[in-house]
């Protein structure tokens, strides 16, 4: 395989098939490292010396630590199978190329320059597809009646319009889009074939949850409203259909106009975890989203007690607005300031116990409950024990840390909207058996 610098090449003459990519990220000028897979559809991926001797190098992955050995088939495809879209239009690019679900090269190989984030996988003559962009001239504005029809192609599950020349093999049929909403609220998209960064998401939810556009965008406010970081997100309408706008955390725009792309990697990449171990029941001891598992993470950031407290606080949040789908993926780190990542902010936040078609239980095992009728107070101990709190600590904690929430989010809200009332009620609810466990001796 590729190693070192790229100038080596190993693999028998014998073998037929071999699918070796380039592995870059936006911010450096040298490839990160080379992805091979063989005859036998197994992974293998290798940092180049060169990359690893830049200035402020950082790895890609928690779960992929700087080495002179190539990382083996389980390490490499966990971290790159993660990267991938979670839609179905990728089984008809998998059906358009012959490919199998399994053949994890292959499928990179299609659909690997446009990658969500900064990374991008690609051939190893091919130049960088991913650059920095500026608002004022890399990007095509969209009039107000284009964002309407889109959305309205989104909400009726139909493709979208062929002139947002979007180069990704997978994009174009699915609920979302990503753009870029300018400082005078007007919708752009990058100019074709420039490879510049988004800055928005526009996503028209499924029907199975009615408004969560709107309970999106509630959730993101009032985790900001309790002392969180949440990514910003706000719904709006678009004729008839009710979409949610989420500002991208892994992006940077500065006063100046100029928009890069940040490194991000989500907790299952960082745990070496495949999309399908995103919960915490579907894993094993040693091989799951846990919270030891999360609290030895944390540990290796570059502020180890802000992430513990934030992630904490998080937790108990989520518990008070009824948003139990908390998973792996839906927590991740950002790598913009130097070799060890901070905790990104919030996103996703959705109240999913308001949803008829979905089961309530915990992400992750909070003691021993499973599922929010059963969380008693222990729990609540075995959790910040877990993450390194004692008995007074946690007291402190959850009186000082946790209550105010709780006493902030359960407060009565008066609306009009029967909508907004279903949520807050349901917070309240929430809230009403939350606070009780908060206090010593309440099990």
């Amino acid at each position: 395989m590729l190693r070192g610098g790229g100038d080596r090449r190993v693999g028998p003459a014998a073998r037929i098939r071999l699918i070796q990519l380039q592995v870059r990220l936006e911010a450096a000028d040298t490839p990160v490292g080379y992805l091979v897979s063989d005859s036998e559809r197994t992974l293998s991926f290798a940092y180049a010396d060169a990359y690893r001797a830049l200035p402020g190098a950082h790895p890609i992955s928690f779960s992929l630590p700087f080495r002179d050995e190539p990382f083996a088939d389980a390490e490499s495809r966990a971290f790159f199978q993660n990267l991938l879209p979670e839609n179905d239009q990728l089984d008809a690019v998998i059906a358009r190329e012959g490919l199998d679900r399994d053949d994890l090269g292959g499928i990179l190989a299609h659909v690997g320059a446009d990658l969500p984030g900064a990374l991008s996988c690609l051939p190893l003559d091919a130049p960088p597809v991913k650059i920095p962009g500026h608002l004022e001239e890399d990007y095509d504005l969209l009039g107000e009646e284009d964002v309407v029809d889109i959305v309205a192609r989104l909400g009726r599950n139909q493709p979208l319009p062929g002139e947002l020349r979007d180069p990704s093999p997978v994009a174009g049929f699915q609920r979302k889009i990503a753009l870029v909403e300018r400082p005078d609220g007007r919708f752009a998209i990058p100019k074709a074939g420039s490879g510049v960064p988004t800055t928005h998401i526009l996503k028209v939810p499924d029907a199975a949850l009615p408004r969560e556009a709107f309970y999106e965008a509630i959730a993101a406010g009032l985790a900001n409203v309790a002392g969180l970081d949440a990514a910003p997100s706000r719904s709006r309408w678009f004729g008839q259909y009710e979409a949610v706008l989420a500002t991208r955390f892994d992006r940077s725009v500065d006063a100046g106009g100029a928009v890069r792309r940040i490194h991000q990697e989500d907790f299952a990449q960082a745990l070496g975890l495949p999309p399908r171990l995103k919960y915490q029941r579907d894993g094993r001891p040693g091989r799951e989203f846990s919270a030891e598992a999360v609290h030895r993470l944390l540990q290796q950031t570059v502020r180890p007690a802000e992430a513990v407290d934030a992630f904490l606080r998080a937790t108990f949040f989520n518990l008070a607005v009824g948003n139990t789908d908390n998973h792996a993926k839906n927590h991740a780190l950002l790598y913009d300031d130097g070799p060890a990542p901070r905790l990104a902010p919030l996103y996703d936040i959705v109240p999913i116990r308001l949803s008829e078609n979905h089961h309530h239980r915990f992400s992750f095992a909070i003691g021993d409950a499973l599922q929010a009728e059963d969380l008693r107070r222990d729990d609540m101990d075995r959790l910040l024990g877990q993450f390194g709190l004692n008995a007074a600590a946690a007291n402190r904690f959850l009186a000082a840390r946790i209550a105010p929430i709780v006493d902030l989010l359960g407060t009565e809200r008066t609306v009009e909207d029967a909508w907004g009332a279903k949520f807050y009620a349901l917070i309240r609810h929430e809230c009403a058996r939350l606070r009780p466990l908060l206090t010593v001796g309440n099990v």
